[in-house]
Parts: C-alpha cells; sequence; structure tokens
C-alpha cells in the first residue's frame, strides 16, 4: 500500500491483501482442479470468448434464482483500486485489455467461473487524461456522515462464489504471482499501481459465520438463515433495477452505465439489543409493516411509501424501504444495487455497489433515503432516530465510476487505444 492510504481505516487494506495473498497457494490448487484449459500467452490482446455480453455489468442472465425469480448473487466479492502508473500510452491499455481477456478465456462467464467490471473514476478523466469527467466526483451526502472521497482512477470489482478463486486473481493482478490454467505473468504493473482491496460476502450463512467482530453484540445475533447482517434481503426482483434501465443508450459510452462505491460501517449493538423484531421491521421496511408481512413476502420488499406522512405523524418512526421507494420513477427502482457485507479491519461493514443509468439516479434514490424534513413533522424523528436505517450505518468512503462498455473498458477514450485494441 502507498504511504498516502497506510493511515485510512486503520490500515484495512494492508491486512486485507496480506491476508488475500496468503490464501494464494490454497487459492491456486484450487483454481487448478477447476481449470478448462491452460490458457497460452497471445500476441496482443489476445482472443475472448464468443457470445460474450456488450455490457461489462451484463450478470443477471448468468445467476440462479430462488423460487421466486429472485437473483441470487455471487456469494464472495473484492473490489481492488488502482492508479495509473504515470502517463499512459495505448501500450498500457494493450496490456489490461490483454489480462483482462485471460481471465475471460480462464474463467466462464458467472458466479460459477468469474464477473467482473472495469470502471474509471473522475480523476481519471481529469488528471490522467485532461479532459472533462462523463461523471461527477462523489460528495457527502446527508448531515450525519463524513465520508472520505476517494480518488483512485480505477476500479476492478470482482465477484464469484469461490472466495480463494477471488484471492488467486487478485495475487496475480497485483502481485505477479502465477495463476492456475493461465501461461504468462498477469501482472496489471508497469501500467497500473495498486493502492486497496476490499472484501465482502452474501447469502445466507456467511453473515451468521462472520459475526465475531466489532459493530455486532457478542451474543452473536446474527441468524444463520440471513443473507446479511442486518437480517434483511436486499436482492429482492421489484426492488432493483432491471440491467436494461441503467445501461447508457447513446453516447461516447453506450452499453455501459456508472457505478457508486461507498464503505459504510455497521453499528449493530442497539439494532439488536435495543430493539426486538417488531421495531427492526418498522425500520427497516415500515411501521405499518408486520413480522408475519416480512415472512410471506416473496419479490418485493413492504413499505407503503403513499403512508410515509401518516408513518412520520402517527408512529413517528420513519421505514428505511418507505423512504427509498420514494426515489422510484413508473413505479420501478432508479438503481441495481451489488452490495456486499464484509468484516475488513475487523469491523462489520458494507461496501455498497450499485450500478445506475446516471450518477444523478443513485443521489435521488440516497436523498430519498435521508426523509429531510421528517423532524419538522415529528420531534422524534432526527436525521438518525427513528429514521430507516440511518442511524446504524457510518459512511466511511465513496466515490463514483463510469463503466464503460466491454470494448471500451481499457484506459477509455485515451488516444490511440482503437488502433492497438481493434
Amino acid at each position: 500500500m502507498s504511504a498516502r492510504h497506510e493511515d485510512r481505516d486503520s490500515g484495512v487494506s494492508r491486512r486485507r491483501f496480506l491476508a488475500g495473498a496468503s490464501a494464494t497457494v490454497v487459492a491456486g490448487a484450487a483454481v487448478a482442479g477447476t481449470a478448462d484449459a491452460a490458457v497460452g500467452s497471445t500476441p496482443g490482446p489476445g482472443t475472448q470468448p464468443d457470445h460474450l455480453p456488450a455490457r461489462q455489468h451484463a450478470w443477471q442472465s448468468t445467476l440462479k434464482t430462488d423460487r421466486y425469480g429472485n437473483a441470487i448473487p455471487p456469494r464472495f466479492d473484492r473490489l481492488l483500486f488502482f492508479d495509473v502508473a504515470g502517463s499512459p500510452t495505448p501500450a498500457e491499455a494493450l496490456l489490461l485489455e490483454s489480462r483482462l481477456r485471460a481471465l475471460e478465456r480462464r474463467f466462464r462467464w458467472g458466479p460459477g467461473g468469474l464477473l467482473f467490471t472495469a470502471g474509471w473514476g473522475s480523476t481519471y478523466f481529469t488528471q490522467v487524461l485532461g479532459i472533462k469527467s462523463p461523471i461527477p466526483r462523489a460528495s457527502r451526502m446527508s448531515s450525519f456522515e463524513k465520508p472520505r472521497i476517494d480518488d483512485y482512477h480505477l476500479c476492478l470489482h470482482l465477484a464469484c462464489d469461490d472466495e480463494h478463486r477471488l484471492a488467486a486473481v487478485e495475487a496475480a493482478l497485483v502481485h505477479g504471482a502465477p495463476l492456475a490454467g493461465v501461461s504468462g505473468s498477469m501482472a496489471l504493473a508497469p501500467a497500473l499501481t495498486w493502492r486497496e482491496t476490499r472484501t465482502g460476502f452474501t447469502g445466507a450463512g456467511l453473515p451468521a459465520a462472520h459475526q465475531d467482530v466489532h459493530g455486532i453484540p457478542k451474543d452473536r445475533p446474527v441468524s444463520p438463515s440471513a443473507p446479511l447482517f442486518m437480517g434483511f434481503k436486499s436482492s429482492l426482483r421489484k426492488n432493483q433495477a432491471s440491467e436494461d434501465a441503467v445501461t447508457i443508450a447513446h453516447g461516447a459510452f453506450a452499453q455501459g452505465t456508472t457505478m457508486a462505491v461507498s464503505y459504510m460501517h455497521l453499528q449493530l449493538d442497539h439494532w439488536y439489543r435495543g430493539f426486538g423484531e417488531e421495531q427492526r421491521v418498522a425500520r427497516m421496511y415500515s411501521p405499518e409493516t408486520t413480522v408475519a408481512d416480512v415472512k410471506r413476502i416473496r419479490d418485493e420488499a413492504t413499505g407503503n411509501p403513499g403512508k410515509i406522512a401518516q408513518a412520520i405523524r402517527r408512529f413517528g418512526v420513519i421505514g428505511h424501504s418507505q423512504a427509498t421507494a420514494l426515489a422510484r420513477k413508473s413505479g420501478r427502482p432508479l438503481i441495481l444495487r451489488r452490495d456486499f457485507n464484509t468484516v475488513d479491519g475487523g469491523q462489520a461493514g458494507l461496501h455498497f455497489v450499485s450500478v445506475q443509468r446516471s450518477i444523478d439516479d443513485f443521489v435521488v434514490t440516497r436523498n430519498a433515503m435521508n426523509a429531510s424534513g421528517a423532524h419538522l413533522e415529528n420531534h422524534k424523528i432526527t436525521a438518525t432516530t427513528n429514521n430507516g436505517i440511518n442511524g446504524f450505518i457510518d459512511v466511511r468512503r465513496r466515490a463514483n465510476y463510469m463503466i464503460p462498455s466491454r470494448a471500451d473498458r481499457s484506459f477509455p477514450l485515451l488516444q490511440g487505444r482503437n488502433e492497438v485494441l481493434g
């Protein structure tokens, strides 16, 4: 880790990377056991498997679904952050593209193999290319948060059902370690300099298995059936925008999307010790939602946004789902969530990752979550009291990224890249 990032969040990144690197030997054996075929080094960027989608963010069709049609997300995720090393040339674009195509040849596209996106931050456009950024720099978005705004140039989001595989891929890209089934180096240096890694998981059993950390009571309250630390699902299909809806239709980034990335610490002592199940349901969904209602949820979280005025005046409690539903357009959410829990640094947390057509869609959704002005109607409600889940999250980091189409993912808009990559 570079010196300018070592003091952030108590060295989370350094410890996380060392833990990932230490798993490489085990990971290599696991990956070798599932090798489809060795991938030879190829001059130029190399070939791509046929029929890969034009959209990097086209993950949904590869995911399994439950009995109600809800997508089952990959069980493990990693966010790898890089800066461009010096002034890039088409050779750097060729290097990055060759590594990403090698991953595509080595692993089938899907959670059983590997899913990934390459997203570029606003500073890549303004500082590296010296042009206007197509996305705004992230910012503070409520009175109760004070996030550090990241300035990384590149974020690689990796996801699959095998944590060892992610460790092996990270070690290959970041540290130049051999990757079973691939011949030749996979290192992204010297084109890119690694800065930080964030890790996590989602799915029944995983939060319960990782709950012995700061931010969660010592009596292990997280249920073995819970897919996330707070005990509720986040991937219900009617609470998600479709991939079509979040895809940019025209312009230089057609078939791409935007990505918002936030790192939050979770403080769940009062969530579990101070509240019973009914009170948690009221704050996650709405004060009119019952525990029995939650057990009947199939494909959409309850919480009628049309009754939020009643929730404020009569109950003095606002539901998180109820508030964010105010941001919908034609009844559908604006963002597609790909968030996951984490124990980076020994602290319960959430890496909130969402893709949306415009960063404005994320801003509208996040602002709805604030329920600003509710305190004027009922003094029992403040920015963080009786106001959804706002009082239980501490936003530590935030950034926005542009995810180009697959064809344009390696150093987008860099002069000369198209001649090299074809």
